[in-house]
């Protein structure tokens, strides 16, 4: 399945402000920290040129504010550059402390919450993303967003930085201030031009890496049909224009990030050469004398790496905010399926089920069942036989309400299940299919499953209702041997046997079994 386009419309201001409301602004004593950090460094920054200013005053002259002597900065000169160095060294490791930790909890919140919503989700809704996409919303686009709250961080410091040196221009000579307000801003729109388009680029980058996870991963539980009918050669095909995409995505974002700053220099060359002009204008006029002329443009030069940096942290804030999206696509979905107002909790008995003129499609004009009438007696064991595709995994499907009916009812001991609570529903159905799913686990606890905080006795007595005890037992970890990645180190009815177990142990009124025994003997 091809990976779903997201808008691009939310946005930055929307997606940031929603980012600091549910996630970082719970943090906001640790930012709050390495606010009073970033202070600090940018006051260490802006106060260079006051320095330089002092130590000039001493070696040139000419300083109307400081009348320092050679002696003066033998003995202060070394205690202030190690001091204003220390200062900023501190609080620089105290605003990346801070800061990042801030970024790593609102992340751990956001795949948090992301996982919460996606166990509410219908199981329609789950299987309409391919499971590479999913995970890449877990994996991938987490560390994109990170990358960009931790430059964000810097480009606060950034700022904070520029304001301060932009004071100490104002305080050297406002006239050359304001030419150099004029002449800087002419670099911010290409800023914002590259910034758009790597948004947009990055976004389509980090859906298709989940289709590169889906590939691998349908090519490695399709192992045995790769081998058996040799299909090496097709997959590595798809595999390879796969990645060949993913270069040109690639190359795509690499070449505007490569873009970016060499543009933003150049601009800034051609912004400090009229400023260099303007310098020499000022100090002919007067209005500047040799130590304060100095000042001024170191001032300026230590602007220009702030000023870099803020130009760069835009392409990373961009990206960060297609991660974002991709994120919060899953929060934003609302199930489809969800307990009516005043649903109660079903009152089973006997279990007896009825299908009544039901109706279902999964795709429109497609119907699955049409007019699907039943009735199943309680305690009696039934068995649905059709051709492939006849729906008899559908009627199992909607039983558990899986999915939810078009038209029609359907009823356990003369309950509308509608009507009924879906966790009571549920709980009254104990499922085996054909292909069993277990987790990366013990023996164990695959089977407890079905009945959390079983007995180890009941466990036992389950495994052996499904004839796979002795398999357990001889195991040389007994119940904690590792059934492994959906268990890969059981055979096929092994797998069916714990799955058979679980349902046992579930011990529910209903039990549906898809086709449940078919690795399995007579």
């Amino acid at each position: 399945m091809p990976p779903r386009v997201l808008s691009h419309e939310a946005s930055s201001v929307k997606l940031g402000a929603r980012l600091w409301r549910s996630y970082l602004g719970r943090y906001w004593r640790r930012l709050l920290l390495a606010l009073v950090a970033m202070s600090a460094y940018a006051a260490s920054a802006s106060a260079i040129p006051l320095g330089v200013e002092w130590i000039n005053s001493a070696f040139v002259g000419g300083s109307a504010r400081f009348t320092a002597k050679a002696s003066d900065v033998l003995l202060w000169g070394p205690i202030i550059v190690i001091a204003l160095g220390s200062v900023n060294a501190i609080a620089q490791y105290i605003q990346a402390r801070a800061s990042q930790s801030a970024a790593l909890s609102a992340l751990r919140d956001l795949q948090a919450d992301m996982f919460a919503k996606l166990m509410t989700l219908d199981f329609a809704q789950i299987r309409a993303d391919a499971s590479g996409q999913t995970i890449s919303r877990f994996t991938n686009d987490p560390l994109v967003l990170r990358d960009a709250l931790t430059r964000t961080a810097t480009a606060v410091r950034d700022a904070m930085t520029l304001i301060g040196l932009c004071a100490m221009m104002i305080y050297y000579d406002w006239v050359l201030f304001l030419i150099v307000l004029a002449v800087y801003p002419t670099i911010g729109w290409p800023i914002m031009t590259i910034g758009r388009r790597l948004r947009k680029t990055s976004g389509a980058a980090q859906a298709q890496t989940g289709e590169i996870a889906s590939l691998i991963g349908e090519t490695s539980l399709g192992a045995r049909m790769v081998k058996t009918y040799q299909l090496e050669d097709y997959e590595n095909a798809r595999a390879r224009a796969a990645f060949d995409h993913r270069l040109k995505l690639q190359k795509k974002v690499a070449y505007a990030r490569a873009l970016n700053e060499p543009f933003v220099f150049l601009v800034g060359s051609v912004a400090l050469a009229i400023i260099v002009a303007a310098v020499a204008w000022r100090v002919s006029s007067g209005a500047l004398n040799g130590p304060q002329f100095v000042s001024f443009i170191i001032a300026l030069l230590l602007l220009s790496q702030p000023a870099r940096g803020l130009g760069a942290v835009n392409a990373s804030l961009q990206e960060g905010y297609g991660a974002l999206e991709r994120m919060l696509y899953i929060i934003d979905q609302a199930p489809g399926i969800v307990d009516k107002p005043g649903a109660k909790p079903l009152a089973v008995r006997d279990g007896a089920v009825a299908f009544r003129d039901v109706r279902f499609s999964y795709a429109e004009d497609e119907p699955a069942l049409n007019g699907f009438t039943l009735e199943i007696p309680a305690r009696k064991t039934v068995a649905l036989v059709g051709e492939s595709g006849a729906g008899k995994s559908t009627v199992f499907q909607l039983l558990a309400r899986l999915y939810d009916a078009d038209a029609g009812e359907i009823l356990i001991d003369g309950q509308n299940i509608a009507d009924a609570t879906i966790a009571s529903v549920r709980g009254a159905i104990a499922v085996v299919s054909q292909e069993p799913v277990l987790f990366n686990d013990t023996a164990r606890a695959n089977i407890g499953f079905g009945k959390p905080g079983a007995g180890e006795e009941e466990i036992i007595g389950a495994a052996k209702a499904a004839a796979i005890d002795d398999f357990i037992a001889a195991s040389p970890k007994g119940y904690d041997m590792a059934v492994g990645e959906n268990g890969a180190n059981l055979s096929g009815g092994q797998r069916q046997r714990i799955a058979l177990a679980r349902a046992f142990l579930k011990d529910a009124p209903i039990l549906l079994l898809d086709e449940a025994t078919s690795a399995l003997d007579a």
